[in-house]
């Protein structure tokens, strides 16, 4: 009987347990995403769009960081020359700029900081 009755005062205490740390992890989970801001990323080749990806990302990330961090993304010196397997062509004067909500920044995506809400897209057309 005290075996019985040990069990079901562990099971008990399991259980209390076990929930405590759910609230602890629903509460880190709610700061994590108050430290986040909500922005989207379209991408466009010849203004034909082929991705679009809505993300939480960190308030102190530049574009630049989000971009590596979401897409395979080519480096040509400090300019993207390619996102997921969609290259630019000098010869051709395609060449990838991005615009955020619709007006295109006087810096790199390297020096870009995102707001919240912030529509960035990018676009590999001719020049």
């Amino acid at each position: 009987m005290k075996k019985f009755v040990r069990a079901i005062l562990l099971m008990g205490a399991i259980f209390l347990l076990g929930a405590c740390g759910q609230k602890a992890e629903q509460k880190e989970t709610k700061k994590d995403d108050a430290d986040k801001l909500s922005v989207t990323i379209i991408l466009k080749e010849d203004d034909k769009e082929f991705d679009k990806k809505e993300l939480k990302v960190k308030k102190d990330e530049s574009l630049q960081t989000v971009m590596e961090v979401n897409y395979k993304v080519d480096m040509d010196k400090d300019f993207v020359s390619g996102i997921d397997g969609h290259q630019q062509d000098a010869s051709a004067s395609k060449y990838w700029l991005y615009d955020v909500n619709g007006k295109q920044p006087d810096v790199g995506a390297v020096e870009y900081f995102l707001k919240d809400g912030d529509i960035v897209t990018w676009k590999l057309n001719k020049l």
